[in-house]
């Protein structure tokens, strides 16, 4: 009996497990939103925060290759706060055709969002995009199975972050921190040319 419950485990276990390694992305490029300006009394993108939304619409598929899913942080719907996020990803999503998923309850809790993003076999190999709340963007990506995040300052919109997840190491990302100032500048966002290698984080 004792053998048996141990196989029935063992089994139990399996199930489990193969379709969270299954629905292993290719890769998750997390992002904060916009710009914003924190004179207006609003949740939009500031004009500099809408012109970078625009110009991420190009870069991320000429510099990562096909953009395959969007999320984004869940956006109140009554009074539209966290709409920035949303609002970041239409341009990418108007140039790639690829629908904008809401992750709904990542303003309670962001591992919500990478539990599913995980256990969907719809994300399964895909390379996806997520645009982020970035005081929630550490624990996101610590959910992800990437724990080099750390704190994003509140001025800062210019970094990003490409995590690369590989099947002989599964829920262990490989975690690069970018630049989109550097990436606006790179040949991959001009000519469509891959851009330099990039030093790996922990």
């Amino acid at each position: 009996m004792r053998a048996l419950a141990c196989g029935v485990g063992a089994a139990i276990i399996s199930i489990v497990l193969v379709p969270l390694l299954a629905a292993q992305p290719l890769q998750v490029i997390l992002l904060r939103h916009g710009d914003k300006d924190p004179s207006r009394k609003d949740y939009n993108l500031s004009p500099k925060g809408f012109l970078r939304a625009m110009a991420l619409g190009r870069l991320l598929p000429a510099c990562f290759g096909p953009v395959e899913r969007i999320g984004t942080f869940e956006l109140n719907p009554s009074n539209q706060q966290n709409a920035r996020s949303y609002q970041t990803a239409v341009p990418l999503a108007v140039a790639t055709g690829v629908p904008i998923q809401i992750f709904w309850g990542s303003r309670k809790d962001s591992t919500l969002a990478a539990r599913q993003l995980l256990a969907d076999p719809s994300f399964a190999g895909r390379s996806v995009v997520m645009f982020w709340e970035h005081q929630r963007l550490p624990l996101l990506a610590q959910a992800l199975g990437w724990p080099g995040l750390t704190a994003i300052d509140d001025n800062d919109f210019d970094q990003m972050f490409l995590l690369r997840f590989n099947e002989d190491n599964p829920g262990r990302p490989q975690g690069l921190r970018l630049s989109q100032s550097r990436l606006f500048e790179s040949a991959c966002y001009r000519d469509g040319i891959s851009p330099l290698p990039q030093t790996p984080l922990p």
